[in-house]
């Protein structure tokens, strides 16, 4: 008796439309939920497994201890810290139920993960589907693009979710560490790869991003090869990966791989910061406590045009 096949499923955190900065035209991205890299400077910590989790707003809590009396899994707790009863959460502790947020008036606490099939992702995109082929840049129609985490991790689930939107335009957004074969099936489906180039000694790679680079060179090499469109993404912290080096390491990628689109620097921001403490994890301390200004930009525009390459533009 032949057993029925599994259904493709994949953990999505958001679903943005109508998004112009990830790709040509008007786009919807999906971000998919796990990554393998674990980079200090990490802009959406809700990314890191592909679980579901809960985040806990502070602000917004007023003390009433419901989620308390529901909780069976001793997420929430009441703590009496100075003579007052203070709510604590154990995130790690949390299976998902969401019986908590019921009984939350406030919108203090939000579970942030969801699973999807293939045909509750279409019917989250479908109405945006009419935009695409109404909206261009540089020559390239609106469409689909994958970000996270990294989306590579589901490119079973994206290969076959693109056969229900056949003709439309895809990218991806990747840190590029992956393994060969799930390289050359993205590189058969994908469009434009929105590729991060994040550190260039492998050392210190390692040491910001939890892997080194030698794979993700590899991956971007075969890229170049097969002549997808890429255009590299710079995240670029101040006083952490601005170095001469680094700034080095970019001017010749760009300079022995003149078909490369143009590159995109990232400023650090800290958004990441704050969704890590809704999350109940530490930030970590070597990161700036604030973002990057207009004139650390300026300053690394004009470093890497001083090196002989002008297609970096700030995204």
């Amino acid at each position: 008796m032949t057993g029925q096949a599994t259904e493709l499923m994949a953990p999505v955190f958001d679903v943005q439309g109508f998004s112009l900065n990830d790709g040509p035209g008007i786009r919807t991205v999906v971000f998919f939920k796990g990554c393998p890299l674990s980079c200090k400077w990490c802009h959406n910590p809700e990314s890191h497994t592909g679980r579901r989790e809960l985040m806990f707003h502070k602000r917004l809590c007023v003390g009433c201890m419901e989620c308390v009396k529901v909780c069976k899994h001793g997420v929430h707790e009441t703590v009496l810290e100075n003579g007052v009863y203070v709510h604590h959460v154990h995130p790690e502790r949390c299976a998902g139920c969401g019986e908590c947020l019921k009984v939350c008036c406030y919108d203090a606490l939000s579970l942030v993960g969801d699973e999807y099939t293939i045909d509750m992702l279409y019917r989250r995109i479908e109405h945006d589907l009419r935009y695409y082929d109404i909206s261009t840049r540089d020559g390239k129609k609106g469409g689909v693009t994958f970000s996270g985490g990294e989306p590579l991790l589901y490119m079973d689930f994206i290969e076959s979710f693109l056969g229900k939107i056949p003709g439309v335009h895809t990218a991806i957004e990747t840190s590029g560490f992956a393994s060969e074969s799930v390289i050359k099936k993205a590189a058969k489906c994908i469009d434009l790869f929105l590729y991060d180039y994040k550190v260039t000694d492998p050392i210190r790679h390692k040491q910001l991003c939890g892997v080194d680079n030698s794979t993700i060179f590899k991956n971007l090499e075969y890229l170049y090869e097969m002549n997808k469109d890429i255009i590299i993404r710079l995240p670029l912290i101040p006083g952490i990966n601005d170095t001469p080096d680094h700034l080095d390491g970019i001017a010749s990628l760009l300079k022995t791989h003149p078909r490369i689109e143009r590159a995109e620097i990232m400023p650090y921001h800290t958004f990441g910061i704050g969704k890590s403490e809704e999350l109940g994890k530490e930030p970590d301390k070597d990161m700036p406590s604030s973002g990057a200004t207009e004139e650390d930009v300026s300053r690394w525009l004009d470093e890497l045009h001083e090196r002989g390459v002008m297609n970096v533009f700030r995204s």
